[in-house]
């Protein structure tokens, strides 16, 4: 069976990568999350990054086969229905014979869904580790998990919050900045809001920076009457970057993860929530979420003071860490 699946790779560790063929610099911001805290930990194996998006061929899988570990690098990729339709982890039951041991480090599920399917259910719990702990993004995708009997699961948070300890977020600035960078989401558009959001930036803000972090958001904002009276970040994770290290300013917009790297880079943060992302990790671990539909309390927080009081579960991060040290 080696010859025919692979040979044995126990000085390898596979990262299942959401960064690899995305078309969303999100997935970028959680790469490079869960990357920093797992790599300290793999100094001496061979790190092996393949696409958590893309089919791999028969051929290639023959190179993880029998890895020390691999690992699925968060992203919402988590679905009720994986036989059919689109799947961020795009995996079979026949990838099984040589990817069977995954762990999930802070996975969410793709959308609110009911009912989990059989074949869904077989895939998963073959996929999955049954002796290493899993990490999830939050509560709802644990129970999700549990409903189909696998058990072994964290609830973690992403790993991009996995700093945001209360020393952290007590360093967080308190009031408005002079500046403020914006995003919005082409996926899940709402024209009167996202304008409303960019026209109340503009009234508040010396200068109001959109970062487009998805291929399709260029499409969208330029719709918007407000987008003419912004500045465009480029669309790498650079130049975000760049834009966040300038001091005086600060986040709002749409994209959970750029919220997120905004609060990396120290900067006073507001997501608006449109989809369950925001809304559960907001209900797990209180980031700071304002919904799109109360858009009108949005020069409230800008003109107002905010304390960041995100509550990381550390004693959960520590356990699904300290199991691979």
């Amino acid at each position: 069976m080696n010859n025919i699946f692979g040979r044995s790779h126990k000085d390898q560790v596979v990262l299942f990568d959401p960064a690899l063929a995305s078309q969303n610099i999100g997935d970028e911001i959680i790469s490079d999350s869960a990357c920093k805290w797992l790599q300290p930990l793999f100094k001496d194996e061979f790190v092996l990054h393949v696409s958590s998006h893309q089919k791999m061929s028969f051929r290639y899988k023959r190179y993880l086969n029998d890895s020390k570990l691999t690992f699925v690098l968060g992203s919402n990729l988590l679905k009720s229905g994986m036989l059919f339709g689109f799947r961020q982890w795009d995996v079979s039951l026949f990838d099984t014979f040589q990817v069977n041991d995954a762990v999930l480090v802070g996975c969410g599920w793709h959308t609110y869904e009911k009912r989990i399917d059989p074949y869904s259910k077989l895939l998963y719990r073959r996929l999955l580790s049954d002796h290493y702990l899993h990490s999830v993004r939050d509560e709802y995708a644990k129970k999700k998990l549990e409903e189909m009997g696998i058990t072994n699961v964290l609830n973690t948070g992403c790993a991009t919050m996995w700093g945001f300890t209360p020393d952290y977020c007590a360093r967080l600035p308190k009031t408005k900045a002079g500046n403020v960078v914006a995003t919005l989401t082409d996926y899940n558009q709402d024209p009167e809001h996202d304008e409303q959001m960019l026209s109340t930036l503009l009234s508040k803000y010396e200068k109001v920076s959109l970062w487009l972090q998805g291929n399709g958001d260029r499409g969208y904002v330029t719709s918007l009457p407000s987008y003419a009276k912004c500045e465009v970040i480029p669309s790498t994770l650079d130049a975000f970057d760049a834009a966040l290290d300038q001091e005086d300013t600060d986040y709002v917009g749409t994209r959970l993860h750029g919220g997120i790297r905004a609060l990396q880079h120290g900067r006073r943060s507001l997501i608006i929530a449109i989809d369950n992302r925001a809304r559960e990790m907001h209900k797990d671990f209180n980031i700071p979420v304002l919904e799109r539909d109360e858009i009108d309390k949005l020069e409230d927080w800008i003109c107002g003071e905010s304390t960041t009081d995100i509550r990381i579960p550390i004693d959960e991060i520590e356990r699904f860490l300290g199991q691979f040290r």
